[in-house]
């Protein structure tokens, strides 16, 4: 039988806070992230001035508040606090809107990255597409301002990384046992065939950078086949993936700038048609994920191609307008070491 104990948390907002108080942003949820860590989230923009104002929030009993820090949107504020424990039922209460709502932390949470107000946490996303051009002599683009990412048979591959370090090194989660599952979902905009075709993911090894234009010829320092930012490391061989066995992406040493991109594939996907999600997962991807948590400075992402196909598969990028479609990355977790 579970022991329940009740945690009152009163949102004491200043008079400052808003002009009107029937202008006061309400809140549409509360969710306890990890045992030190709840995300409010409301339907207004908050000032971070009152909103990260420690004397703006209480919790008893007993439970105190180390930090509040008011997310980008500037609709979430993050809670930082002393250890909950699990299974617990909390009562919310917001006094000034008469709010009251139960939540409870549960072992095993799921969180949310990429951009937009969709996610759990926004603002990490890095994207682009390598496109190669048909006879592989011209230069080639990195087009990461694009609303889109594009795989195809002549060549062109995308990157996509998701940032974790600061969101996971908030929630306390540190230790890479606690990450249980991770997901990739991406949206595919454009497929036109008759069969299916085959998407596969390789970690990637070495750093590089969203490019900065669209169907424009890539920038000296920008990454593409035949000009990389490390004019002495392998990016420049075509299709932009390994040509060394041995070389997997698990270990640091893997990380020593002798490849790009992982000689192992990490997973497929198969996709058989156009206006709806894909999930790109497997043991790999999640033990990737781990290493990360790990390693933080080596989270390169991963690249994905057209492993069986003829026409090309277009993918929403970061960029597009419907946040919705927007690459994610979804993490299933411990909430506790």
């Amino acid at each position: 039988m579970k022991t329940y104990f009740s945690i009152i948390l009163s949102l004491l907002f200043c008079p400052t806070f808003v002009a009107n108080p029937a202008d006061t942003p309400k809140l549409l949820q509360a969710v306890p992230l990890s045992q030190t860590a709840i995300q409010l989230k409301f339907d207004g923009q908050l000032q971070a001035e009152n909103a990260e104002n420690l004397n703006n929030y209480q919790i008893a009993p007993n439970v105190q508040l180390e930090y509040a820090l008011l997310d980008q949107r500037l609709n979430r504020v993050l809670l930082l606090t002393t250890p909950l424990e699990i299974e617990k039922d909390y009562r919310l209460i917001l006094p000034n809107s008469q709010t009251e709502t139960i939540i409870t932390l549960p072992s095993i949470n799921d969180i949310t990255f990429g951009t937009g107000d969709t996610v759990t946490f926004s603002g990490g996303l890095q994207d682009t597409s390598l496109i190669v051009s048909k006879d592989r002599k011209a230069r080639n683009n990195n087009a990461g301002a694009e609303l889109t990412l594009v795989c195809n048979p002549t060549g062109s591959v995308f990157f996509v990384a998701f940032d974790l370090y600061d969101a996971f090194e908030d929630l306390g989660i540190r230790e890479s046992t606690q990450v249980l599952e991770a997901t990739i979902s991406l949206y595919v905009e454009q497929c036109e065939m008759d069969t299916e075709q085959t998407v596969l993911f390789r970690r990637v090894l070495l750093p590089w950078r969203e490019g900065r234009g669209t169907s424009n010829r890539a920038e000296d320092d920008e990454l593409t086949y035949n000009s990389a930012l490390h004019r002495s490391l392998p990016w420049n061989k075509a299709p932009a993936q390994a040509m060394l066995s041995g070389i997997e992406g698990d270990n640091e040493s893997d990380y020593n700038g002798s490849e790009d991109v992982a000689h192992r594939i990490d997973g497929t996907c198969k996709i058989s048609g156009a206006g709806k999600r894909y999930e790109f997962k497997s043991e790999l991807l999640t033990d990737a994920v781990r290493f990360w948590v790990a390693n933080p400075d080596y989270n390169y992402g991963y690249l994905f191609a057209l492993r069986d196909g003829s026409v090309p598969i277009v993918f929403s990028s970061k960029e597009v307008t419907d946040e919705s479609l927007r690459p994610m990355l979804k993490i299933r977790y411990r909430t506790r070491k």
